[in-house]
């Protein structure tokens, strides 16, 4: 069986979300001299921005806001510790690329991980769904449902184009 490169996902719209390659020059630069939080902070904010920009067509301008503004939050100088690790480009590009391909604006937050990876978490009535994206095409998720019988927990990697499908099922049950 040959399986579909993530490169060649198009979605109903027509719109490949899914496919172009990222931009693997960037680390995390914890331990080198040259890890300076003060500056390595705005530089990154500016390149999770640019990522974003280039998918800015697909996103109303309340989208983009809440994105710029979770950004800024997210990498506040003010409240970095020396040992946590600068944000990655490329898992912060599949969480958008995830986003716009299954239309899930409605996140309730964002976060990191300690290898600079995004976190993402919808929270409903009934339970929370989180996502880690990672630097590769895969996307690790917990599962928290209250159900009438009791809390069902589960948790899953997915194939960033797999989980387009497998978010939806999580999210319509919570």
């Amino acid at each position: 069986m040959i399986e579909a490169s993530v490169d060649h996902v198009v979605g109903p719209s027509g719109r490949n979300y899914l496919s172009g390659s990222t931009n693997g020059s960037h680390s995390t630069m914890r331990g080198s001299a040259a890890y300076n939080p003060e500056t390595m902070l705005p530089s990154r904010a500016m390149d999770l921005k640019a990522a974003t920009g280039n998918y800015a067509m697909y996103l109303s301008s309340e989208d983009r806001a809440r994105l710029f503004a979770e950004i800024d939050y997210l990498l506040n100088p003010d409240g970095w510790a020396e040992d946590d690790a600068i944000p990655l480009p490329e898992p912060y590009v599949n969480f958008l690329k995830w986003l716009l391909e299954a239309k899930r604006l409605d996140w309730s937050s964002l976060g990191l991980d300690a290898d600079g990876n995004l976190l993402c978490a919808y929270v409903g009535k009934k339970g929370v769904v989180t996502a880690a994206f990672q630097q590769t095409p895969i996307v690790h998720w917990t599962s928290n449902l209250t159900t009438e019988d009791g809390v069902e927990l589960s948790a899953g990697q997915s194939p960033l184009r797999s989980f387009v499908t497998t978010a939806a099922l999580l999210l319509e049950r919570i």
